[in-house]
């Protein structure tokens, strides 16, 4: 399927004539089971299933997104956050966080035509699978192909799209169909809410024909994914009380919190997992052999057979105060915390998420400070005072083993945060928001939150738990600008730690290690300039 996805890339399948006719072309020469115009993929169930395999297989993801073509996966959208940094001067990271990118030249904007390439694969699988004679598989891969699509178009619509009021056309071009030359290709984006409505209906037709997990191979959509997807897209539109209705319909079922937050990362279809990408060396990887996640994000001061850790991406001190103490309580008023030993007493998620000085990470102790092993004086070293530890595989030396940690879009932590804020926006905090909140917290080791918090305390607590326990998997991103904060967090300095090794003691000292630039046009992405040359109906939005 590598072959199609090069030559049917559409962008969001508006291409010109002689593109698709070129792409015709090559379908003809693929194998059958590979071919879009081949009736014996729609009546044979391998085929098939191979078809709705390459959508699962070619979806982006943290660990793998495309890179102008040549990489994968190199930096986590969180790097672009006043949660993080990203320790490769080389990337284009630092545009995608000041907004200092045109249209010609967008961060990841080869999402835009990866997403729709795929919504086009889907659209085929909708329109074919009619003719498949096992009523079961045809009825599951359906499910899985809407579930699938209406995922995709979240995807779009949060990297490109905003809510708005009225019907302002801020959403996504939406097909439902997969186009052929006699179509026409100039199609503008429709409203938000139009998007959002479309995914639900996506969503709920999958619901209605996928099985639960358990019931079917791990990586595949389940009717769990699909309803636990419904209460994020909702929560997104402020649809408050479907989000909390949806968020119900995955609570208390199949799905638990799994026991330890460090490793429930690193164990593959663990019972917290709703839906993940699967990947599974030596045939399915992140990036390279013997290279991935775990090469990307080690500092340069671990070397490997052919070269050194990337630098990769690194937390702000700005995250690491989100951190409460053991006692529940906020570090600068627990009585706990101790700015000689500041990592000492911090929520145990923060040693699971975080590599500091001190830290024992991948078989010795870290020194971030002058002098110490882990100060390079290379370009990729942190700037923060911070590694990453979270999602790390460090029993294995760089360069030694195929990064294929498997990434995970929904677990039930998020569910139950997403009813959590929904059911809070929408008549305040009830006991089950309480309880949904404790679950988490109890699973991390820290008290649960004290009673009588009015709704806008209980709204602070419920955006700093996302913020912890979701660290790095790609919400913080999101989360701040559907929130509308992103402008008060990401105008002026961020704030990182220089370390000084005094005897045998240390001395940490907050500084500014970079000052950011957050114009409003940033909430969203721009179109690349190439798709809209290809489709001028969809316009810009937000000034780009």
């Amino acid at each position: 399927m590598e072959i199609l996805k090069n030559t049917m890339r559409f962008g969001y399948a508006l291409v010109c004539f002689t593109i698709l006719t070129s792409c015709e072309k090559d379908i003809l020469n693929q194998l059958p089971k590979d071919s879009l115009t081949d009736e014996s993929v729609w009546t044979d169930s391998q085929g098939a299933i191979q078809f709705v395999n390459a959508i699962y297989g070619n979806m982006p993801s943290g660990f793998d997104r495309n890179y102008q073509g040549w990489a994968k996966g190199l930096y986590l959208l969180d790097g672009a956050t006043d949660d993080g940094d990203v320790c490769m001067p080389w990337t284009n990271s630092t545009q995608l966080q000041n907004g200092e990118f045109l249209p010609s030249n967008v961060p990841w904007g080869e999402t835009w035509g990866d997403y729709y390439s795929l919504i086009r694969k889907a659209n085929i699988a909708i329109e074919n699978l009619g003719t498949l004679d096992d009523e079961s598989l045809r009825q599951r891969l359906l499910g899985e192909a809407h579930f699938l699509r209406g995922f995709m178009y979240h995807e779009l619509l949060r990297l490109y799209g905003i809510k708005s009021d009225g019907n302002e056309l801020t959403g996504v071009p939406i097909l439902e169909n997969s186009l052929t030359l006699e179509d026409n290709f100039e199609i503008p984006r429709s409203s938000y809410d139009e998007v959002v409505n479309f995914i639900i209906n996506d969503l709920n037709k999958a619901a209605s024909l996928l099985p639960t997990k358990g019931n079917i191979e791990a990586g595949r959509a389940t009717v769990g994914a699909a309803n636990a997807l419904s209460s994020r897209v909702l929560l997104y539109a402020e649809r408050f009380q479907d989000a909390a209705i949806a968020a119900e319909k995955v609570i208390d079922t199949e799905y638990y919190l799994f026991e330890d937050y460090r490793t429930l990362f690193l164990t593959k279809n663990n019972e917290e997992i709703i839906y993940a990408k699967k990947f599974q060396a030596p045939d399915k990887f992140h990036f390279d052999v013997n290279n991935g996640y775990d090469v990307i994000n080690t500092p340069r001061s671990f070397r490997g057979a052919s070269d050194a850790g990337w630098g990769g991406n690194v937390p702000t001190q700005n995250f690491v105060d989100s951190y409460e103490m053991v006692d529940g309580k906020a570090q600068d008023v627990s009585p706990l915390y101790d700015e000689t030993k500041p990592y000492e007493n911090l929520d145990p998620r923060f040693e699971a998420t975080v590599v500091h000085n001190g830290s024992a990470f991948r078989g010795r102790v870290m020194e971030f400070y002058p002098g110490g092993t882990d100060v390079t004086n290379q370009p990729e070293d942190t700037k923060t005072g911070y590694q990453l530890r979270k999602f790390h595989e460090e029993q294995y030396p760089i360069y030694t083993k195929s990064s294929d940690q498997d990434w995970i879009f929904i677990r039930y932590a998020e569910v139950l945060l997403n009813y959590a804020e929904a059911k809070n926006e929408a008549s305040g905090p009830d006991p089950s928001v309480y309880d949904a909140l404790n679950q988490i917290r109890q699973r991390a080791g820290i008290p649960n939150l004290a009673s009588g918090l009015g709704q806008s305390e209980m709204r602070d607590k419920i955006r700093n738990e996302r913020r912890v326990e979701l660290a790095f998997e790609e919400h913080r991103f999101f989360d701040i600008r559907r929130w509308g904060i992103a402008e008060n967090l990401l105008n002026g300095p961020l704030i990182g730690v220089k370390i000084e090794k005094v005897g045998d003691n240390f001395k940490y000292t907050r500084y500014e290690f970079e000052t950011r630039s957050f114009p409003p046009k940033l909430y969203v992405l721009p179109i690349p300039q190439d798709e809209i040359d290809k489709n001028p109906a969809a316009k810009q939005i937000l000034g780009w």
